[in-house]
């Protein structure tokens, strides 16, 4: 029958020199490949580590970004507010600022309204009074013409008012 490994020290010494061989070959690869593909997924997981720090880091900026800038349109928001309330309030102060100046238009106008009456009721005054002189002397000289009886004065003193008119006395 035959073995299927047999142990003999040819094949010992073959053992050992395929070990050797394949630690050699073990070592080659770990110096050649295993440090440059370690150095590689090293460099890799740094770049990786880095690349999720810079996107938390540009996430928190964009955060303070966001926070700042709703701040500013609050703020933006509230200064429209009271640019309007005050734009409002002014106005309100000039639209009573009107309605005060017409008033005290108003109010010349009536004053002076009532001086111009009070002036021209002065001199319808002064006419009436002139066209009363003219009247009494118009009748005096009349009666100074004529003998007076009293029926010759009723009949002078009509003809008067007839010659006036229909003359409404204040």
């Amino acid at each position: 029958m035959s073995k299927i490994i047999e142990f003999s020290l040819p094949t010992a010494w073959e053992w050992v020199w395929q070990v050797l061989a394949l630690l050699l070959i073990i070592w080659i690869l770990k110096k050649l490949m295993f440090q440059p593909v370690t150095d590689f997924l090293e460099k890799r997981k740094d770049l990786i580590a880095n690349d999720i720090k810079t996107a938390a880091d540009v996430k928190a900026q964009a955060t303070s970004l966001k926070e700042e800038y709703d701040g500013k349109i609050k703020n933006i928001n509230d200064e429209s507010d009271r640019i309007l309330t005050k734009a409002r309030q002014k106005a309100l102060d000039r639209e009573v600022q009107i309605i005060e100046e017409a008033k005290n238009e108003a109010n010349a106008i009536k004053a002076k309204a009532k001086h111009d009456t009070e002036l021209e009721l002065e001199k319808v005054r002064a006419d009436m009074k002139d066209e009363m002189i003219n009247v009494a002397t118009l009748m005096a000289s009349k009666f100074v013409k004529s003998e007076l009886t009293h029926e010759k004065q009723e009949e002078i003193i009509t003809e008067i008012i007839d010659e006036m008119g229909d003359v409404s006395w204040l």
